[in-house]
């Protein structure tokens, strides 16, 4: 005897049904085999209900009885007509294959651009070769965990701490509060770009630069300061960054704790959206490009928004 209900989803069995059946003919209540068979009473009752047939006594007369075949029958029936097989046509392929060349998720496929068909699904086609895609075209094909680093004991931070980020910032209450970093393309040295996300908006900047330098971010951020009003900047320790002061407000700029890329998550997810268009190993790229790119992100809708894109969510307030 089971003291505790089964799980949710568990349905009954021909075995399960077969000893309800034995178990109502021994005079057991519907409470009493519930308990018997693990299930709470309102599934035994709902069970006997639809399994009932009419069984003839006599001549004439007839009386209700639970039937485990007849039951069993009964569930397999209504199991295949409640699984719609969703058919992938040759239309539906052919607009999933699109917004997958325009970099879209299938979630943002189905929320974004109502694409009639499961996420679960599309993912399901994508793995099983149904689109013509494979792993390879994945958006993030999954790689080895890079190993955990540690901070040295010794380490100073390169300006003020993340922890005393005003709280407005942290809640992300109000737009203009910027996350910045550098995404390099290549381990040679050559052009890199640098990037800002507002925290509360998504809103994205970014430009292409000639080195990751101090040099190069401060010119850079200077001419992005005459186009985009910047209220606070969050930046990682790296040594592009040590020098921010000279072109923005000492007191307005924080730097996270080495090593803790999460404290600026909004920037590291913006980054992956990058990746899409720009992988790692990419040689080469032009500000026209660059350019394209940013003005994709600002337009690509966000779960975080309601689905809408930053550029939306702007407007809207």
């Amino acid at each position: 005897m089971q003291n505790n209900y089964t799980t949710k989803g568990k349905h009954l069995t021909i075995h399960d049904r077969r000893n309800i059946e034995r178990w109502l003919a021994d005079g057991k209540s519907h409470r009493e085999i519930a308990r018997l068979l693990g299930k709470a009473p309102q599934t035994i009752n709902n069970e006997v209900k639809r399994g009932m047939v009419l069984q003839q006594e006599g001549k004439g007369r007839f009386k209700k009885v639970y039937s485990a075949d007849f039951a069993q029958a009964n569930y397999e029936k209504n199991r295949k007509r409640s699984v719609k097989k969703l058919i992938l046509t040759k239309e539906l392929k052919e607009k999933i294959l699109h917004y997958h060349k325009q970099k879209y998720s299938p979630e943002m496929m189905v929320k974004a651009k109502k694409i009639e068909a499961g996420v679960s699904t599309i993912y399901y086609w994508i793995n099983n070769g149904h689109l013509g895609l494979t792993k390879r075209d994945m958006l993030y094909p999954r790689r080895r965990k890079a190993a955990k680093k540690r901070a040295s004991s010794n380490f100073k931070p390169a300006g003020q701490s993340i922890e005393d980020r005003p709280e407005e910032i942290n809640l992300r209450l109000e737009n203009g509060h910027y996350e910045i970093d550098t995404v390099v393309l290549t381990k040679a040295k050559n052009n890199c770009l640098l990037v800002m996300t507002d925290r509360r908006s998504r809103h994205q900047i970014m430009r292409l630069i000639p080195d990751k330098t101090a040099q190069s971010v401060n010119q850079t951020l200077n001419k992005i300061l005459k186009e985009h009003q910047i209220l606070s900047i969050t930046a990682d320790n790296g040594t592009e960054f040590n020098r921010l002061s000279e072109v923005f407000s000492k007191q307005h700029i924080y730097y996270a704790h080495p090593y803790s890329s999460w404290e600026r998550g909004t920037n590291e997810n913006q980054n992956r959206l990058i990746r899409r268009w720009l992988p790692k190993g990419t040689k080469e790229t032009t500000p026209k490009e660059v350019a394209f790119i940013e003005n994709w992100i600002n337009n690509y809708p966000k779960k975080c928004l309601g689905y809408k894109s930053p550029k939306e969510f702007l407007i809207g307030g």
